[in-house]
């Protein structure tokens, strides 16, 4: 009987929990990583209520879900992603993190093995000269709930091999999603490039006088057909996480659109950090 294929994965938050439970999901068996026992029993845990909450809505068989949840092993050590074909990190966005990271994954895995990292704001030629090989490393960025979006951004660095971008789209195809490949890097991607200049453009016009916050949620929202609003979207995600990734995008393009506006700086300055603190450019609920 062949075995299964075997996917590692190194951070155990809400990204690389959900990244390993829907690869074995999918079959294969799974490794996850983390130092800290807490975050892999609230990812244990949340995977698995998620998985199980489709069965009760009859779109998941139990048996296929409980078989799921056996197929991935928990553990602290990175000698865990020995053996495995594809190899994900989901830490946090800190580059001498990362690199760090990257020298314990180099000691364990397989030559053989590709070695994506999950970041959306460090493309991958930032962060190669930690991984030995890097012509088999390249960004693999999913989508956050990565257990529910289909679409996985493929970009490869300068360093990276032709066959490992073939392969980490043909590892997301077999995950059950949808791979984007882009012919080189750049910040932002594809779609937060679009979504937070979208976002500063909003700013920019409230900023301006030229619209209420909630006039603009209701005209993108009904004009545009996103679910949120940009503000509303915005307090969701964290305005201090917004602004660390437009800061991010200014300090790597030097591009002007990305520097963040006046309004959000002087609400992150105040404490105001969207629903995380009861209050951003909404309070409490948005209308």
């Amino acid at each position: 009987m062949p075995s299964r294929p075997t996917l590692g994965v190194v951070g155990a938050g809400a990204m690389g929990g959900q990244i390993a439970y829907q690869a074995a999901l999918h079959g294969y068996d799974v490794r996850l990583v983390s130092r800290s026992e807490d975050r892999l029993r609230a990812a244990s845990t949340s995977s698995a209520a998620l998985l199980r909450r489709r069965v009760e809505k009859g779109t998941l068989d139990a048996d296929a879900c409980e078989a799921t949840l056996a197929r991935v092993t928990l553990g602290s050590g990175f000698d865990a992603v020995a053996g495995a074909e594809t190899i994900i990190e989901s830490v946090a966005e800190d580059r001498d993190v990362k690199r760090e990271v990257y020298a314990r994954i180099c000691e364990h895995a397989d030559d053989s093995a590709i070695i994506g990292t999950n970041s959306s704001t460090l493309a991958s030629s930032l962060l190669e000269s930690a991984v030995t090989n890097p012509e088999r490393f390249l960004n693999i960025h999913f989508f956050n709930p990565a257990l529910l979006m289909t679409l996985v951004e493929i970009v490869p660095g300068p360093h990276t091999a032709e066959q490992t971008v073939m392969r980490a789209m043909d590892f997301a195809r077999a995950i059950g999603k949808t791979p984007v490949r882009l012919a080189r890097e750049e910040y932002g991607f594809i779609a937060n490039r679009i979504l937070f200049i979208a976002i500063q453009e909003a700013m920019r016009l409230v900023q301006g006088g030229f619209i209420s916050v909630e006039d603009c949620d209701l005209a993108v929202r009904n004009a545009l057909g996103w679910p949120m609003g940009p503000f509303q979207l915005s307090d969701l995600i964290g305005l201090d996480v917004v602004e660390a990734i437009l800061e991010e995008g200014f300090r790597q393009t030097g591009d002007e659109r990305w520097e963040p506006v006046a309004l959000l700086r002087d609400l992150v300055a105040s404490g105001k950090l969207g629903k995380k603190t009861g209050e951003g450019f909404f309070r409490g609920s948005p209308p």
